[in-house]
């Protein structure tokens, strides 16, 4: 994908492969690039990054250390949407005591404005090798949350002599049904202006609102995180809307981490479940992964101390220790077993419901399973299904907005995209009275 100019050391977007020729730099050879700031402070994350320019592509970066030169292999933390610097204010103060520290923001990431709809995942995953390479960096060690996560795994898999070790949350490979759906819906509703009913279906699958209690999630924070997504500018929706695309173009990965790598997992993470968390792990040559308790998405927020305790030794090379409060580490044997079934699914009181298209007509169904993402319908539907405009009617809710996921013979599966605030309170308030399981890994 790069080519390196001889004299310039940047790089230009390219359509082909890596390049695998060698690598032409401005600098002398041996002559350490990167210049660390010593001064860090949580109010300099909101100051202006600095920028380096591979070809055409601009990568906003911030980098600390105990000492500007610091030949340590430094931690790079790559965030998930909706994220900025400033989201890192504790992490990059723990992470200083023994880490140098590298905040990045590729194009269309973070807080950098640069649009790059040409680029897929695996060419931002090169984008990083490439801004090691300029900035004669040692072997770095990523920590991906969410979006960042597959940034981080696939620049680990494809660039191994640029990544010591590798630490991940919210990670999946993006193939689940469900959610694959829900991100679709979640572009159409931007396309149609609806902000409010992007916001409120992202809100949902990022916190679980059945799980508040247990997370602890604040109602402020919530609600700021909603206006945030609220009020997203014509730019930041055409850059969620193109890494979201991304992650739906995406076909796997083709080879997976060999690095020593440590994967977190909410417990109540219906966004990337646990099993999928435990799928990748076990598709790596050196993987642990953990489950951190009562937490969901933001599992890294949620419950600091219990992810602490594990990636602050795991990043200093030490053997992780046997018991850690607050999580639970999988044996590798558990890896691919998993229970699936994410949440409670009952049977209503009232089975009888209504399932209606607002241009294809309403049909009379039964509600086999219901779960408050999603459930199972019965009836004598029509063969071809479309994708969107359908409202589940029942008696003791609000008409929910689903969407169609599969259709085998009378049974529909489906699944709540949450965009309705109000149904989705009253689904929440009615699943909230009854007694959750635990998730299998508990």
């Amino acid at each position: 994908m790069f080519t390196f100019n001889s004299g310039a050391g940047k790089t230009a977007p390219n359509a082909g492969a890596v390049s695998r020729s060698p690598i032409k730099r401005r600098f002398t050879a041996g002559v350490f690039a990167m210049r660390y700031r010593t001064d860090y402070s949580a109010a300099r994350l909101s100051a202006a990054p600095q920028v380096l320019e591979l070809g055409s592509w601009r990568l906003h970066y911030q980098a600390y250390a105990t000492h500007s030169h610091d030949r340590r292999a430094p931690v790079l933390l790559l965030g998930g949407a909706f994220q900025s610097f400033r989201s890192f204010a504790n992490e990059v103060s723990e992470l200083l005591t023994e880490h140098p520290v590298i905040l990045l923001d590729l194009p269309s990431q973070g807080g950098n404005p640069q649009l790059a709809a040409e680029l897929g995942l695996e060419q931002l995953a090169d984008l990083i090798a490439a801004f090691a390479a300029e900035l004669q960096l040692p072997p770095l060690m990523p920590i991906g949350l969410s979006y960042g996560s597959a940034l981080a795994a696939l620049f680990a898999a494809r660039h191994p002599r640029h990544c010591a070790r590798l630490l991940l949350a919210g990670i999946s490979a993006f193939g689940r049904p469900g959610a694959r759906l829900l991100l679709e819906e979640s572009l159409a509703l931007l396309a149609e202006g609806r902000s409010d009913a992007f916001a409120q279906g992202a809100l949902t699958g990022l916190l679980n609102p059945l799980r508040l209690h247990e997370t602890g999630v604040a109602p402020v924070f919530r609600k700021a995180l909603l206006r945030q997504m609220q009020r997203l500018t014509p730019s930041e929706v055409e850059r969620y809307r193109q890494n979201s695309q991304r992650l739906l173009d995406f076909p796997g990965f083709a080879g997976h981490p060999a690095c020593p790598t440590l994967v977190l997992a909410g417990e109540y993470d219906h966004f990337t479940q646990p099993w999928e968390h435990a799928h990748f792990a076990a598709a790596c040559a050196d993987a642990t992964c953990a489950v951190i308790h009562n937490a969901d998405h933001l599992a890294q927020f949620e419950r600091r101390t219990a992810c602490a305790a594990l990636y602050h030794p795991f990043l200093r090379g030490e053997t992780l220790p046997p018991r850690s409060a607050g999580a639970t580490r999988l044996a590798r044997h558990q890896l691919l077993n998993l229970e699936k079934r994410h949440e409670a699914r009952l049977t209503p009181s009232n089975r009888r419901a209504r399932l209606r298209h607002s241009d294809a007509g309403e049909w009379s169904v039964e509600i086999a399973e219901l779960g408050f993402f999603g459930g199972l319908l019965h009836g004598a539907l029509p063969s071809q299904l479309p994708v969107r405009g359908w409202h589940l009617l029942n008696g003791e809710l609000p008409a929910q907005p689903i969407l169609p996921l599969r259709h085998s013979g009378s049974g529909l599966a489906f699944v709540f995209p949450h965009s309705d605030a109000q149904a989705s309170s009253a689904l929440a308030a009615q699943f909230s009275a009854q007694s959750l399981p635990a998730v299998a890994c508990a």
